[in-house]
């Protein structure tokens, strides 16, 4: 079962960073986020639209939304601002660092 869901689970991440990185790189001269570190803006926008987008495909599916799920898609959301920072190759590095 893992060779169906891992695969799909690395797209959308891979699908929710490209957008968090389009969307830094749009808004990160903004006179009021100039301020602000952009790691930190990374962090939220990445958390903002992983929960936004679970929540829109459980209600699309109507899916009823458990307490674990929702945990699990707030973790997916440091994933994703970590992939958007750092790209795919220091999540490798880690992998085969801990493998």
């Amino acid at each position: 079962m893992i060779e169906v869901y891992f695969p799909q689970a690395m797209m959308i991440i891979g699908i929710l960073a490209f957008v968090v990185s389009v969307i830094i790189e749009v808004i990160k001269n903004v006179s009021f986020l100039k301020n602000i570190p952009t790691d930190l803006v990374v962090i939220v926008l990445s958390e903002v639209l992983t929960v936004l987008s679970f929540l829109a495909y459980m209600s699309y599916n109507g899916i009823a939304v458990t307490w674990y799920l929702a945990v699990g898609s707030f973790i997916a959301g440091f994933f994703v601002a970590f992939v958007a920072m750092y790209g795919w190759d220091k999540i490798t590095e880690l992998y085969n660092r801990f493998k």
